[in-house]
């Protein structure tokens, strides 16, 4: 850049020999010793200058010289803001200085590194003037800066810092474009020209270095910061590669700004449970077939399965574009079930080191995150996977599986609480004490104990009114029964005390089947035998309304352990008729009529009214982040001896109509599953991905 600087006349001066120009010299042997890298010798410099200008000179650039001084840049910059503040509004030089800092820096009309450096001192010193310089400030920002030296990135976050602070309109820009480097920061930002290689691992870290920095000067600014991280989230339909990088930024970010912490980790839960919803319901529009495809991994050339990165999955090749609507769809549904795998692996590995650190989940913040992110997000939400993350840190102690056991049970007893939610809490509680392996034979009794004791508060309170078996009025008191139902199916053990033989030969050292095979009889809790009984015979009739799968289940385990016969009454209820008896209007609190409508809902006949077979912790099938609950699953096991032909015939000899005979289309739903094979009927099929 060549600078001539002549004074405003109407005709031009006479030509001056070059060794009479002395002022200029004198200029560049005064200013010199600024002409360097030390930003703190910028800063402290520009307050030291004795140098004045005529404000009457004109001090024009012309580009294709090399450096200047920083007195003459700190003098562009001044003319250029002068007079586009002024009243003339000429606005000449503020646009060439935009256009300045807005060059590539690989164009070859870029500013150095040391001049563009010297242009943002400069700007920095009149930062109190640029208000009104919205255009400016956005050629600021988008000055590539991560990838170059540290004394530059020292330079850059004072000027930032230092606009940040003199104004606040732009804490919103600036956070914007801070927050867009974890959308997307090639590589190739940090191989700059005439710049040392900077790897992207130290250029994320300058840009939370900056933010860390903006929130330490501006606290305000941590409102903004929220809502720009909240925009850049990237859609479901982003590579996954991308989409798990800007979640492990947002996670760095939560533990680098502790004040932000809460809301950010509650962010990502929402994300979560977002795309674990939008599976569910993608996964319901499917054929089996394309269930099938679902399972099938993207494969290299050479055959190989390919993990992760599908960062070319969105490219469309030309034999791609022909792809039909349902491979797309399919297509589509890979990239969010990926999402969802690699969003959980990250939540494991970001919450284990924290729940670890503080055994007590009562004092724990990361646990007690959890236990709000269940009750604020997960319950409301039919998710398929976002729960686990409570289901594997609750069996981390005793103490972490009664939190959140009382956590169910109060939101299950909870009289406030929402009808659906009480439901859906009743059924985590079920699920959880079922199929969690590393809960205790006190903890199952514990809940099975307190479950059966409200089941029968719940009875007295409400047969001496009751009609029949009405699904609307009294759904609380099914859940519970069908909660103690799949609850016994699967801990039939945890629930036996001991056998007894009649011949009082000692049988402590027989297992519970090869107690059963001699013919003993199993002793049980105390009490529960009777209060299920009691309540199975009640007019409440809750073998009528619960899950058929989950009653013929039952039904088959408690007679081979001898524990309670029911095929009589399941023969019975295959005459009652749930329509005939339903009051939509009654009086328990529990109604659920003006709720939002669900698949089940539009069920018909028979088992419209009746529970559907949700049990939220149905096996885990993402097979990247499966790992982290091997070994916390308790899988589904049929009592040894106990086979279909044997249970038929020990039926018939009690004189009852075989389960198994025909029955009509309308109750065709009664047909009998294997229990550990149980689907939700909402929000749609479970399949392996």
């Amino acid at each position: 850049m060549v600078s001539l600087a002549s004074p405003r006349t109407t005709m031009p001066p006479p030509a001056t020999p070059p060794v009479k120009r002395p002022t200029l010299g004198a200029l560049k042997r005064d200013s010199s010793y600024l002409d360097t890298d030390d930003e703190a010798g910028l800063s402290s410099t520009t307050k030291k200058l004795k140098v004045t200008f005529d404000p009457n000179v004109d001090v024009r650039t012309f580009d294709g010289a090399g450096d200047k001084s920083f007195d003459l840049v700190k003098e562009e910059v001044s003319q250029a803001l002068e007079r586009h503040l002024g009243e003339s509004q000429d606005d000449e030089r503020y646009n060439k200085l935009v256009q300045m800092l807005e060059k590539d820096a690989r164009s070859s009309e870029a500013l150095s590194p040391r001049l563009l450096r010297k242009y943002l001192v400069a700007i920095d010193a009149k930062v109190n003037r640029l208000r009104r310089c919205g255009s400016l400030v956005s050629a600021v920002l988008g000055v590539q800066w991560v990838g170059r030296d540290d004394a530059f990135v020292e330079t850059y976050t004072k000027v930032l810092c230092d606009l940040a602070c003199a104004h606040g309109r732009f804490i919103p820009s600036i956070l914007d474009k801070l927050v867009s480097h974890f959308v997307k920061l090639p590589a190739s930002l940090g191989r700059l020209p005439e710049e040392t290689p900077v790897p992207r691992t130290r250029m994320f870290a300058r840009a939370h270095m900056l933010l860390r920095a903006l929130i330490r000067i501006v606290p305000s600014a941590s409102t903004a910061l929220v809502r720009s991280i909240k925009l850049a989230f990237p859609t479901d339909l982003e590579t996954t590669r991308s989409y798990l990088q800007y979640q492990k930024h947002v996670l760095r970010v939560a533990e680098e700004i502790p004040e932000l912490k809460s809301e950010l980790l509650a962010l990502v839960a929402q994300k979560l449970v977002s795309i674990d919803v939008q599976v569910q319901q993608d996964i319901e529009d499917l054929e089996e077939e394309a269930e099938e495809k679902l399972l099938q991994r993207p494969s290299s050339k050479d055959g190989s399965q390919e993990e992760s990165d599908d960062s070319d999955i969105n490219s469309v090749s030309e034999s791609e574009e022909t792809i039909t609507e349902e491979e797309q769809r399919l297509r589509d549904l890979r990239l969010k079930v990926a999402k969802m795998d690699g969003t959980m692996d990250l939540l494991f590995e970001y919450y284990t080191p924290l729940i670890e650190s503080d055994p007590n989940p009562r004092s724990n913040p990361a646990f007690l995150e959890l236990q709000a992110h269940f009750a604020a997000f997960i319950l409301p939400n039919r998710t398929r996977h976002a729960q686990f993350l409570l289901f594997h840190y609750s069996q981390n102690s005793p103490a972490h599986t009664a939190a959140f056991v009382q956590q169910c049970l109060q939101l299950t007893l909870n009289n406030n609480g929402p009808s659906i939610h009480r439901l859906t809490a009743c059924a985590y509680l079920a699920s959880f004490t079922a199929r969690a392996t590393h809960l205790s034979t006190g903890a199952v009794r514990d809940v099975f104990v307190m479950l059966t004791n409200y089941l029968n508060d719940l009875r007295q309170r409400y047969e001496p009114t009751c009609r029949g078996p009405d699904r609307r009025n009294y759904s609380l008191y099914y859940a519970i029964a069908q909660a103690l139902l799949y609850i016994f199916c699967f801990r039939w053990r945890d629930l036996v005390t001991g056998s007894a033989s009649p011949d009082y030969e000692d049988t402590s050292d027989l297992s519970e089947e090869d107690a059963l095979a001699e013919g003993h009889d199993l002793r049980w809790l105390p009490g529960i035998q009777e209060s299920l009984r009691q309540n199975m015979h009640s007019k409440l009739n809750p073998l009528k309304v619960c899950s058929p799968s989950i009653v013929a289940q039952f039904a088959k385990i408690a007679h081979h352990l001898r524990f309670v016969y029911v095929f009589s009454l399941i023969e019975m209820n295959k005459r009652v008729r749930l329509a005939n008896s339903t009051n939509y209007y009654g009086s328990s609190g529990l109604s659920e009529i003006g709720r939002r409508e669900t698949a089940f809902d539009r069920k018909t006949g028979e088992a419209h009214h009746q529970l559907e077979a949700y049990f939220p912790f149905d096996p885990y099938v993402l097979p990247k982040s499966k790992r982290w609950v091997e070994g916390d699953y308790n899988e589904w096991k049929v009592p040894r001896g106990m086979g279909g032909d044997d249970q038929q015939d020990e039926g018939s000899d009690s004189g009852s109509e075989s389960e198994d005979e025909e029955v009509d289309e309308e109750e065709s739903e009664d047909e009998e599953v294997e229990l550990g094979a149980v689907q939700p009927q909402q929000p749609g099929r479970m399949v392996s991905y």
